[in-house]
């Protein structure tokens, strides 16, 4: 069983890989803005079903607590005072990170919350005349994001932000004991949340990941993705990101980059067989490296998690919100349905709606929730507007024979999670604080 739940998990990432590559990296802007964590857990469900659904059932137990505004305005009178103060002052997190925004009434705010869940690195190297480097990275406690630039002579005058590269040799590594740790934390609570198992199961699974290593344990659970955002002259910008959970304080991590191209025939089909890519090569390089930075990463301002019980219609459809995550970047919640739900394929359904007009199908149920997520309230009175930021419709338990699923949705810029009071759903307010916060 052992051998067949490996293969088979290895067989969906492949599949998932091939199916989603090019998806993630050509999306265009006008699509859906689906959270990180939404991203996440579709393509952790099918790179590990089982555990998956094992991680699913519960919600790790340590979480950050609520602060008190005025200690954050101290906090922040502090830093002022510190080296980190000149990334504060100057803007500069929001400047190697403009993807995650800025708030329009108060970037000094947007700004201090980047620095504070990020880490400045400011490493450099160059090697045959290209110079690459590692500004800063910004850890959620789900996502790790790094920012990076890398200056070359000649590169081709086609390479523009969202050009496809040649980025497959480029790799993320913890220290030896780091990922050992990372490994064992990562499977030992995955078989606490689905009830245990004998330490003997549990040191055999364990040792199969690490008998990976890290190259195939990384493309086996995370996938370093490696987006190009912009270009100015002969220095490109990347934001590279990795599906990376807190389980370990201070990590440390090394990013190395090497043999960063144009693809050999423009943009084309990749496909990953077990551990290794087949699909187009490198053509024009950029950079030959191998080029390592090493760094050691700070602490996240981590989610906060509610439970409750919220009743919310929209069009027509009922929902349950049962669980709510708030995070830096985005907020995720967990909703059942209490109604029958019929599942149906997509040809099939406009013509078993017009049939059938007070029957409520999974369609309806996808297309209702895209918009549930209307906004959300902070503690100085400040709305912030989510109702064109869109959703997505993921896969989460529920009790059986219930329809449950989870919407995300991401932040136009940073936000505490201890700030936000409320949440606006289809134009109800729920307010956090008659819910029942987790334990961290």
């Amino acid at each position: 069983m052992t051998r067949f739940e490996s293969s088979l998990r290895r067989g969906l990432m492949d599949a998932n890989l091939a199916q989603y590559e090019r998806v993630l990296q050509d999306a265009d802007a006008a699509q859906p803005d689906f959270s990180p964590s939404y991203l996440r857990e579709r393509m952790r469900l099918l790179a590990d079903p089982w555990g998956w659904m094992r991680r699913r059932e519960t919600v790790s137990p340590r979480r950050r607590r609520r602060l008190d505004w005025r200690v954050i305005a101290i906090a922040a009178a502090l830093l002022l005072l510190s080296a980190c103060a000149v990334a504060v002052v100057t803007g500069q997190f929001s400047q190697w990170f403009p993807r995650m925004g800025a708030d329009p009434r108060d970037p000094e705010i947007s700004e201090e919350v980047l620095s504070r869940t990020g880490t400045a690195i400011e490493q450099t190297q160059t090697v045959d005349g290209v110079t690459a480097a590692l500004n800063a990275a910004v850890w959620d406690g789900s996502y790790l994001h790094m920012s990076l630039t890398v200056t070359a002579p000649d590169i081709p005058q086609e390479v523009a932000a969202e050009t496809s590269l040649y980025t497959e040799e480029c790799s993320f590594s913890l220290s030896e004991e780091n990922w050992k740790e990372y490994v064992r934390k990562d499977e030992e609570r995955g078989f606490a949340e689905m009830g245990g198992g004998s330490q003997e199961l549990i040191e055999r699974t364990i040792q199969n990941m690490l008998d990976m290593g890290q190259a195939g344990y990384w493309n086996h659970v995370g996938l370093l993705n490696f987006p190009l955002i912009s270009r100015e002259g002969d220095t490109l910008t990347f934001e590279a990101w990795i599906a990376f959970d807190a389980y370990l304080e201070q990590p440390e991590i090394t990013l190395r980059l090497k043999n960063i191209a144009t693809y050999v025939d423009g943009k084309g089909e990749i496909r990953w067989i077990g551990n290794e890519r087949t699909g187009p090569g490198p053509d024009v390089p950029i950079l030959r490296g191998p080029i390592d930075f090493t760094f050691t990463l700070g602490e996240p301002i981590r989610p906060i998690h509610y439970q409750g019980a919220v009743e919310v219609t929209a069009e027509d459809v009922p929902f349950r919100f049962t669980r709510f995550e708030i995070s830096v970047f985005d907020m995720d919640l967990d909703f059942e349905v209490p109604a029958p739900v019929e599942y149906t394929r997509p040809e099939e359904y406009d013509e078993l709606k017009q049939q059938n007009p007070d029957k409520l199908y999974d369609r309806d149920v996808s297309k209702a929730v895209f918009g549930v997520i209307q906004g959300l309230w902070t503690e100085d009175g400040g709305y912030v507007d989510l109702s064109q930021r869109g959703g997505g419709l993921g896969s989460t338990t529920a009790p059986e024979g219930v329809f449950g699923g989870s919407v995300g949705v991401s932040y136009p810029h940073p936000i505490d999670p201890a700030t936000v009071t409320a949440v606006n759903l289809n134009g109800a307010r729920v307010e956090l604080d008659e819910l029942e916060r987790l334990a961290e």
